[in-house]
């Protein structure tokens, strides 16, 4: 059996079983709960540059990013998987933000690369990787559970040195990808913008520890601790000042968009005075969102001029997103969204109940 042969079929199965996500929803909806991750710790001591290690410097970070949201934001409650230098194993950390139905889970790295010209910052979310470079990052970051014991117990036979181990756990996480992504996006914008860092995008792959959260979730590489010039910022007071700051600014405006919708929606209910009816499978279907972009593309050029079909454009923020077919299938949906791959290698299948967004565990469960 080839790799595309055993991609398919961990598919097929995972199609049988798959589970529908519920979306998270605060107990105290006045409370927003944020969940701060130090990647590694005690004896795992993430990538190493020539002075320094991975675990001090996004300690450092996200203290500090806890500090400002504490300082500034006090409706905001603030929770550390790690305050000091301890190893916490990747499925308790998701345990923690899953505890207490956090609102967000932010997880900070340093980056590593065999190129010490390799620099600059960029945010992941969960997902299937679209490159090698992007499986190389999840596998590096993934490789600590081999210091944890039965590992394969709780990672449920997960293997870091296989790409197909990667299929199935970057599922899990649809239910919130474009809240995630936004979150992403927010960083990103700050680090270029305020920080003026080099900005490597917003990217998916599957990294275990935001495999299980069951909130939207982003882990965010501060910059390349292998880049001699890029660890010295790093491990400077004004470096991590800078991310600190960038990163608390981009929870801020998250905060202040997911508070604003909810506002939205609350006005709205109660004034239509809308009541909860059951979904229509009519109303649920399934679409390809190509790309986003935060300018108008032209969709008569390449590469959506090489698609069969029409493309639809919504604005939606600050981003045009580009959706590609309609199904009430979610399987016709998978296969419009290969043969766009070749065009758009991140492309990914949204779901819609009318014209409001959904995830597609629920769609799927909705319309079976």
């Amino acid at each position: 059996m080839n790799r595309l042969q055993k991609i398919s079929l961990i598919y097929v199965i995972f199609g049988m079983f798959i589970l529908p996500i519920t979306s998270h929803c605060a107990v105290d909806e006045d409370q927003f709960v944020v969940v701060l991750d130090a990647g590694h710790g005690g004896k795992d001591s993430g990538a190493r540059g020539n002075f320094s290690m991975e675990k001090d410097i996004v300690l450092d970070i996200t203290k500090q990013v806890g500090h400002y949201l504490k300082k500034h934001l006090p409706d905001i409650e603030v929770i550390y998987t790690r305050e000091d230098d301890s190893f916490v194993k990747l499925f308790k950390r998701a345990e923690i933000a899953n505890r207490k139905e956090a609102d967000l889970f932010v997880s900070i790295h340093a980056n590593a690369s065999p190129s010490i010209r390799a620099f600059g910052t960029e945010t992941f979310v969960m997902g299937l990787h679209k490159t090698e470079s992007n499986l190389e990052v999840a596998q590096k970051e993934n490789a600590v559970i081999t210091l944890e014991e039965n590992y394969e117990e709780h990672y449920e036979g997960y293997d870091p040195h296989s790409a197909e181990s990667f299929i199935i756990f970057s599922l899990m996480q649809n239910a919130f990808l474009d809240q995630s992504l936004r979150a992403a996006e927010l960083t990103q914008k700050e680090f270029r913008e305020r920080a003026k860092r080099k900005d490597r995008g917003v990217k998916q792959a599957g990294f275990l520890v935001l495999w299980k959260t069951t909130m939207p979730s982003i882990l965010i590489e501060t910059g390349f601790i292998s880049n001699s010039n890029e660890e010295a910022y790093l491990n400077s007071e004004q470096g991590k000042d800078y991310l600190a700051s960038a990163i608390f600014r981009a929870i801020r405006s998250y905060y202040d968009e997911m508070k604003a919708q909810r506002a939205d929606k609350n006005n709205y209910a109660n004034d239509q005075e809308i009541q909860p009816k059951a979904a229509n499978k009519k109303d649920i279907y399934f679409m390809v969102q190509l790309t986003a972009s935060s300018q108008m593309a032209d969709t008569t050029k390449e590469p959506f001029s090489r698609l069969t079909k029409p493309v639809a454009v919504e604005k939606i923020g600050n981003y045009y997103k580009y959706f590609y077919g309609k199904f009430d299938n979610y399987d016709e949906a998978k296969k419009l969204q290969k043969q766009c791959e070749s065009h758009f290698p991140d492309a990914f299948i949204v779901a819609f109940e009318g014209d409001n967004p959904i995830s597609v565990q629920k769609a799927m469960k909705s319309v079976q």
